[in-house]
């Protein structure tokens, strides 16, 4: 939702508030669930946080009990910039921790430090208004069991609520893309990441995490509920560069191109890269390709009308089922661990 481009943070911002009165929801629709992220919002002035949140909160209020996720960078936490998030109604932080070894963190290009992340993550467990959630990568370049299992050792000693665990992207970060073609022995293998993955799931499950979603645990009562939104397929509004929204049928995404996006909204026109409407068939498909992301599975109902629709997915699914990799419990269909590490080759048949 927020740039990290400050030189034109305040132009920006008067954008957003703009956008808010273009989106197709119902003024006074109360929120759910409210995120701020997509960028880097802890760069903003603490007022200027607050500005924002009461535009959206203005129009669109807060339900009871409604979760306000925050993302911020470990560098950017201060006692300061935490009082502001928390009179603006910020429930929850989710912090990019990444890794808590230096060397791993200079390798993925990070402003902090593991001494910083720990500051950050200790300041807000000291708020007992917030959730912490920190995320952690694998596949790293020169990272290992060993240095994994002291990243985890120090993250559990930090009690986070939550806890995101994603692989590194190569499609992403260019220069890692180059170092791993000069020096493929600098990163770890698949076997070795499947290995790593799995680890992490012992490890964190075995001291009371929930391992609710491929990427995700939580402790009791402190699953993401806005990212449930989007595994649940329940409407989502997004406003700013690049945000992608859905309700229904409908999905939409906004412009990546700030400029080409901020002469949108200055001429009042949604600023919509595009919109399109799924069929009954692809529904189904997101809903079986999200459902089986999600611990809880998907209904019986669901899994025989993919089944039946997709013949292709019907008989990988066999595969998976005899395997071991998904198993039928009580009257849903769910992946295991081992089988979320290749979701993709049952998910490429939902075409």
């Amino acid at each position: 939702m927020v740039t990290t481009q400050t030189q034109s943070m305040g132009r920006y911002l008067q954008a957003l508030e703009a956008e808010l009165e273009l989106i197709d929801l119902e003024p006074g629709t109360a929120l759910e669930t409210l995120y701020l992220g997509g960028g880097t919002p802890s760069l903003l002035p603490g007022l200027d946080f607050q500005r924002l949140v009461r535009s959206i909160t203005r129009r669109f209020p807060l339900a009871t009990g409604a979760e306000v996720t925050a993302e911020a960078n470990p560098e950017d936490v201060t006692p300061e910039r935490l009082d502001a998030w928390i009179e603006a109604g910020v429930t929850r932080i989710s912090m990019g921790v990444q890794s808590f070894d230096d060397a791993e963190l200079r390798a993925l290009d990070r402003r902090h430090d593991r001494r910083t992340a720990c500051r950050a993550a200790a300041l807000v467990r000291k708020r007992s208004e917030l959730e912490l959630n920190l995320d952690l990568m694998l596949g790293i370049p020169g990272q290992d069991r060993t240095s994994l299992q002291t990243s985890l050792s120090v993250l559990l000693d930090l009690a986070p609520a939550h806890v995101s665990v994603y692989l590194l992207e190569m499609d992403k970060p260019h220069r890692l893309r180059a170092l791993k073609r000069r020096y493929p022995e600098r990163f770890a293998g698949e076997e070795d990441s499947a290995g790593m993955y799995l680890e992490v799931h012992e490890i964190l499950t075995g001291r009371g995490f929930e391992h609710y979603e491929v990427s995700n645990f939580a402790r009791g009562g402190s699953r993401a509920r806005h990212n449930l939104r989007y595994w649940h397929c329940r409407p989502v509004h997004a406003l700013g560069v690049a945000a992608h929204g859905a309700e229904g049928r409908r999905r939409w995404a906004n412009l990546e191109n700030i400029p080409a996006y901020l002469e949108a909204v200055d001429e009042r026109i949604r600023p919509l890269a595009w919109a399109t409407v799924l069929s009954s068939r692809e529904c189904l498909a997101e809903e079986l390709l999200m459902g089986l992301r999600l611990e809880e599975g998907v209904s019986p109902a669901r899994i025989a009308e993919g089944r039946s629709l997709f013949p292709d997915f019907s008989r990988r699914l066999d595969e998976f089922l005899d395997l071991g990799l998904a198993v039928e419990k009580n009257g849903r269909c769910r992946l295991e661990p081992r089988g979320w590490l290749v979701s993709n080759e049952l998910f490429v048949t939902l075409v």
